[in-house]
């Protein structure tokens, strides 16, 4: 199991996530354009009327973003008006590219999405039907079909106010047109073509081929609930396959391993618990254009949280327990089960760096628990990390922007001894497209990973293993045998059995940003943990349930969610088309599960008892023998000549008081004086001693 454990180097809620996968849908959104608001309105299929530049805001004098041909296929998803020009903001594929852009309404006509219908001629045919040239009694006579032919119906007109269907049919093996009068016509079926505009998730793993042919060659392997692009559609035999975009390839799968997604927010938000609901028809109402995925997971609550509350399996950071003011994490958000903390001298046990602690049970449930989430601050955890051929190099070139990466490498390869240089944004582009990953997501994976100024990871120089590097931190966590830098660099270097897998050894910085990339997708997203939430909490790789997770820090996919969509707002992109992908659990808890109350350390207890008699002699005999955390019910007989005792007590933990108890108390002879010490907690709760002591007659 690998897991991020380097998390020393960073602040979990300084990291800079940009995962902008851009989805087709056929939803519009209200977004700005210059000064002026974009109309929401029903998204419909158009095209082009010349050949016109597709602006990237509705202004004359914006940059051109492509420029397309006469006919060319586009979506309206809304209009705005500047400078009395109308626009409309259109989303289109252009060199296998999804872009969306600004085209003058004049230069656009509006085309009804294509139609498939299929009909039969009816029983009201006594045994042939006349088929003619044209939609007219009087037009020339062309073929005669037998009653329960089935037909493709390719258009319709109203003549006189009767119904011609023009059709197209299969007569001694070639394909016919011609016109029919719709009352010898029984429609039997009606689908809508995906169009190069479609969406579509894969259902269950499916095989890619080069072809529609299950014998050509297979172009990859496609896991459950993978977003595709679907270009069109073809049936070979009696099959149907879609031709389709996915993982930065091009290729066929079988019709049925893909759902289309169709544009219907109401059957969507049916597929969410009522406790979703809510929150997912705000979200759609300010951003219709985002499409909400419910991703059953088949798992009961109770299971999920017994697992990830394992102690070590998710932390948290914070500096309470180095009674720093800078705590970061409060105590109450600290598990103080067995392994995890030690009641009796109040130590908090280290599960990674120096500071990252097991988080408590209430903290992991309201992470985990989805419904918490669902705000435009926080959503973008569920975001789908996939390759998208329409992601571009200047967001890559912003990501790294403010990091030791906002340039170019120069290093002298230490396996080859030549030296490699280029740009680090281009690196990340060509790792996206090979391994099948955002590279937006994986710029900010190794920017969480190694921080703005980089580490010992990616310096090159790292005692032991110069000119090893390793961007993603994979492997690197403390343990027995080593530092997590060095753990790091020697998975990096091929471990002990020197293994090439992933190009290692990663001997120069290019090797490792691609190499590390095909590690992460395909450990990771092309198993199903296609989101940040799922890489934190693996709830839907079947084979290794909770088990294969790539972080322990509980709040990054929170962090990283709030942070991305801060990132979204500067580059103006949040109306854009985006695709969530939403666990649900079964049995869940009837409402989002909070965070506890801040509160201080839990720690009550008293550390030792001393009673002494006016000469500093220790009394003995308590009985029993004082346990901290067992009895809290004492006795003690003293000798007649005893006539006061002296108590003091001390607390466990430093961030407990003494509030009463401690003194001077005079005993009377064949009298029991009952004493009650009573502490706090730093977090409030209390707790109570009793002594009775006996002074001998």
């Amino acid at each position: 199991m690998y897991k991020n454990k380097y998390a020393g180097f960073i602040t979990y809620f300084f990291i800079a996530f940009f995962t902008f996968t851009i989805m087709i849908f056929t939803t519009p959104s209200s977004v700005s354009a210059s000064t002026d608001t974009v109309s929401a309105t029903t998204a419909l299929t158009a095209k082009t009327t010349k050949k016109v530049k597709a602006k990237e805001t509705a202004s004359k004098n914006a940059p051109t973003i492509e420029t397309l041909p006469n006919g060319h296929a586009v979506i309206i998803q809304g209009e705005v008006t500047n400078q009395n020009i109308k626009w409309y903001r259109c989303k289109f594929t252009y060199n296998q590219k999804s872009v969306i852009g600004y085209i003058p309404q004049e230069h656009i006509k509006k085309v009804k999405r294509f139609v498939k219908t299929t009909g039969k001629v009816n029983n009201k045919v006594s045994s042939f039907v006349n088929v003619r040239k044209s939609a007219s009694l009087n037009s020339t006579l062309t073929d005669r079909i037998k009653k329960g032919t089935t037909v493709t119906i390719l258009s319709k007109k109203t003549v006189k106010k009767e119904t011609w269907y023009q059709i197209q049919y299969s007569s001694s093996g070639k394909k016919k047109k011609g016109w029919i009068l719709g009352t010898y016509i029984t429609l039997t079926k009606t689908t809508t073509t995906a169009n190069g505009n479609d969406e579509g998730l894969i259902t269950k793993k499916a095989p890619m081929y080069l072809s529609a042919n299950t014998k050509d060659q297979r172009n990859d392997t496609l896991n459950k609930d993978l977003n595709v692009r679907v270009y069109g559609s073809i049936t070979v035999g009696n099959v149907k396959w879609y031709k389709i975009n996915a993982n930065g390839k091009t290729g066929y799968v079988k019709a049925s391993y893909i759902d289309i997604i169709k544009d219907n927010f109401s059957e969507m938000l049916k597929k969410f618990p009522k406790s979703y609901q809510g929150a997912i028809k705000a979200l759609h109402n300010k951003y219709p254009n985002w499409r909400f995925v419910a991703v059953n997971t088949k798992l009961d609550w109770k299971d999920v949280m017994k697992n990830e509350s394992i102690v070590g399996k998710n932390t948290i950071q914070s500096n309470a327990p180095n009674f720093t003011n800078n705590a970061l994490a409060p105590f109450s958000y600290l598990s103080t089960e067995p392994g995890a903390y030690n009641w009796k001298n109040d130590k908090y046990a280290v599960k990674d760096g120096v500071n990252w602690y097991s988080a408590d049970s209430k903290v992991i449930a309201h992470y985990i628990d989805p419904r918490n989430f669902l705000t435009e601050d926080t959503i973008f955890q569920f975001e789908t990390l996939a390759y998208d051929s329409s992601q571009k190099k200047n967001v890559v070139t912003k990501i790294l922007s403010n990091t030791f990466m906002k340039g170019s490498y120069s290093v002298k390869d230490s396996k080859t001894n030549k030296t490699v240089s280029g740009n680090y944004n281009t690196a990340f582009m060509t790792a996206g497209k090979k391994a099948g990953a955002s590279p937006y997501f994986l710029a900010a994976r190794v920017k969480q990973e190694v921080g703005l100024n980089g580490s010992g990871s990616t310096s090159g120089t790292y005692k032991g293993y110069e000119g090893i590097y390793n961007f993603y931190n994979i492997g690197a966590f403390d343990s027995s045998t080593g530092h997590a830098v060095a753990n790091g660099l020697l998975w990096a270097k091929g471990g002990n059995a020197k293994a090439t897998t992933y190009g290692r050894p990663w001997t120069n910085p290019y090797k490792s940003i691609v190499g590390g990339a095909q590690y992460v997708s395909e450990q990771y997203i092309k198993v199903g943990q296609n989101t940040l939430y799922f890489q934190k909490f693996n709830v839907v790789n079947k084979s290794s349930l909770y088990a294969h997770q790539y972080m322990t820090n509980v709040q990054a996919p929170h962090s990283e969610g709030r942070t991305k969509k801060t990132a979204y707002q500067t580059l103006g992109v949040m109306s854009n088309p985006m695709i969530f992908f939403i666990p649900v659990y079964e049995n869940m808890p009837e409402e989002p599960c909070k965070l506890p109350a801040t509160k201080g350390n839990p720690n009550a207890y008293l550390k030792s008892i001393t009673l002494k008699d006016d000469t500093g002699e220790k009394l003995s005999g308590l009985t029993p023998t004082f346990q901290y955390d067992v009895i809290t019910g004492y006795e003690l007989v003293v000798k007649n000549d005893v006539e006061r005792v002296h108590v003091t007590a001390s607390t466990v933990s430093k961030h407990a008081t003494i509030t009463s108890g401690t003194g001077v108390y005079e005993l009377t002879p064949g009298k029991t004086k009952e004493i009650s010490i009573q502490t706090l907690a730093g977090n409030g709760s209390k707790k109570t001693y009793t002594i009775k002591i006996k002074r001998q007659s």
